[in-house]
């Protein structure tokens, strides 16, 4: 029997019931034995809150009260809380399909994983433009089943804790207001030897709030992943060959997305929008090569 603690870190978002109830609703997984635990990273416990309003009979849900403002610490106390084979990483905005943790462990199975990736798919308001849905600047796609990967992220991530314990990993709370530092988690495993491989098939959808439609905030987020990517990638090859090469990469593509980018704007407008999501992320690339600060996209107090 594997014991499997379905991890969240919420600043106590309304959202988070929902995600709490899909957990409520998965299919019985043979041999498995899983349970909720609830990072409250509020000020004033909402988390807690929410967790008490729900009439959940099917679910073992235990909350810790972390109210530190920072995802890191909020991830961290969920490694610390946890006691079983292997943990789980949702987010307070996402609801899992029937079958998700079934085919998580179904892909781990199958590739000896020690980290199996899901895919996250972004729910769009009614409202949101039809040519931004279409670009879909949301959705982030790891690859197919059982591709192998060098870092990974904390929403729809299945961890084996034994890796965790025995390599002290944690995430590092510099990070953890402005971002990247599930990046940095998953690649200082990866560069230890942990096996992580991406899966298709174990479906986690995520809401889009109104003010991650706007072009301005994608386009930022777009500049702050290849900023984390680049630091990654400078950490592990610091030499001035190979930052070289990089930057020479990351000007390449910048000019490629902006011609293309400039080729869509007259009849396309949502590959335009695609380019220039591609030019942000190179541009933090190049941002990363030069040393500039990481971008914050949030605030303590959010």
């Amino acid at each position: 029997m594997q014991l499997v603690t379905i991890a969240i870190a919420s600043m106590g978002r309304s959202s988070l019931a929902d995600t709490l109830r899909s957990l409520a609703d998965l299919s019985a997984t043979q041999g498995i034995v899983a349970t909720a635990l609830v990072a409250d990273d509020s000020r004033d416990g909402a988390a807690q809150r929410i967790i008490e309003s729900l009439d959940i009979d099917s679910l073992s849900i235990t909350c810790i009260p972390v109210g530190a403002g920072n995802i890191s610490h909020a991830r961290n106390a969920l490694l610390d809380a946890t006691t079983g084979d292997w943990m789980v990483f949702v987010d307070d905005d996402e609801w899992v399909e029937p079958n998700w943790l079934e085919r998580l462990f179904a892909c781990q199975a199958e590739y000896r994983a020690d980290v199996v990736i899901g895919p996250v798919l972004p729910a769009y308001p009614d409202n949101a433009p039809r040519w931004l849905v279409r670009a879909n600047p949301l959705y982030l796609n790891w690859g197919y089943r059982g591709k192998r990967l060098s870092t990974g992220r904390g929403g729809n991530t299945l961890v084996r804790m034994e890796l965790v314990r025995r390599l002290g990993l944690r995430f590092d709370p510099a990070l953890g207001v402005s971002g990247g530092e599930d990046t940095a988690f998953f690649a200082e495993a990866a560069a230890r030897g942990a096996v992580i491989v991406a899966t298709d098939d174990a479906i986690v959808h995520e809401r889009v709030p109104p003010e991650r439609l706007q072009p301005s905030y994608i386009l930022r987020r777009a500049v702050r992943s290849g900023q984390s990517y680049g630091n990654l990638r400078k950490a592990g090859n610091p030499g001035l060959v190979a930052q070289l090469v990089f930057a020479i990469d990351a000007t390449a593509k910048c000019a490629a997305a902006a011609l293309l980018a400039l080729f869509y704007m007259p009849f396309d407008r949502a590959s335009f929008f695609r380019m220039r999501q591609k030019l942000a992320l190179n541009r933090g690339k190049l941002r990363a090569v030069f040393g500039l600060p990481l971008a914050q996209l949030y605030r303590q107090t959010d």
